[in-house]
């Protein structure tokens, strides 16, 4: 085996921002990230804001009646304004405005429900839905949880120089800096690296003379 072929099996494999953010609301906010400093929206239609559910495993309502086409997405992009605004709000200890959440809650339809797999009975909740504002309640839901129930000294945003991610710190020493410590954090400790040796450099240029 070539060393090539070596480090490409040593290779992690990437890290999944949606999945390391900590909490489901939180990752639902990182949707819309930074690449290079400019904004990028990873929920484009209908279609990625349902794959996205799936992915973090949210329970999809059932429809009793279809939504217009792009009425999904234009209704996740304001619960996820709202989000994002309430989670600022909240970090920085402003009051919050509550209302825009409240809407998307007084919406929900649901009840709960007993499932039994393999001799056990557990309780679940089940959503239906004829709204686009219903189909997201179990993701408004999330939110609710995340401003309610987290300890927002844990709820940051990460350190690396134009990135807008937001994570839950659930690490054990609780000293999380980065959003993807592969990433921003290597980033940050290259470029505060080369400007260490810049300065050493401009120290000895200065002592040299």
């Amino acid at each position: 085996m070539s060393n090539h072929d070596q480090k490409e099996k040593k290779a992690s494999p990437p890290v999944d921002v949606d999945l390391v953010a900590g909490h489901v609301a939180v990752s639902f906010i990182n949707t819309l990230r930074n690449d290079a400093g400019v904004p990028v929206d990873y929920l484009l239609n209908d279609k990625d804001v349902r794959s996205w559910m799936r992915k973090m495993e949210i329970p999809e309502p059932d429809l009793t009646k279809p939504f217009a086409d792009g009425a999904l997405l234009r209704a996740a992009k304001d619960l996820r304004s709202t989000a994002l605004a309430a989670v600022q709000q909240r970090k920085s200890g402003k009051h919050l405005d509550l209302t825009p959440l409240n809407r998307f809650l007084a919406k929900s339809v649901s009840h709960l429900e007993l499932r039994q797999q393999k001799g056990a009975v557990e309780v679940y909740r089940a959503y239906s839905a004829d709204s686009a504002e219903q189909f997201l309640a179990p993701v408004a839901e999330a939110v609710s949880d995340l401003l309610a129930h987290s300890n927002f000294e844990l709820v940051r945003r990460c350190e690396g120089t134009g990135c807008a991610l937001w994570f839950l710190d659930r690490t054990n020493g609780r000293a999380r800096r980065y959003c993807i410590e592969e990433a921003c954090g290597t980033r940050m400790r290259v470029a505060a690296h080369r400007a260490k040796q810049a300065e050493r450099k401009e120290v000895a240029a200065e002592h040299s003379h």
